[in-house]
């Protein structure tokens, strides 16, 4: 795993804490992956979200990118 974040994703007004895992696979054809949430809007970001990374800045890897996205666990 490259990198893991807690973020937030709203529902109406709520915000609700997600967990995001990033995995970078070398040798795989290059492509991002979004799992995890089961919204379509979320099945629909992938290229937003590879647009995003190339606009910050970043040089899009050529490899395999996996984004999971998972409800996030309370504390406590």
């Amino acid at each position: 795993m490259l990198a893991k974040l807690t973020t937030f994703s709203l529902l109406g007004i709520d915000a609700l804490p997600v967990e995001v895992e990033v995995d970078v696979s070398a040798g795989a054809l290059p492509k991002t992956v979004l799992v995890g949430l089961p919204e379509a809007a979320v099945r629909e970001s992938t290229h937003r979200v590879e647009r995003a990374i190339v606009n910050t800045g970043f040089q899009r890897p050529q490899a395999r990118v996996v984004i999971n996205l998972a409800p996030a666990r309370c504390p406590g």
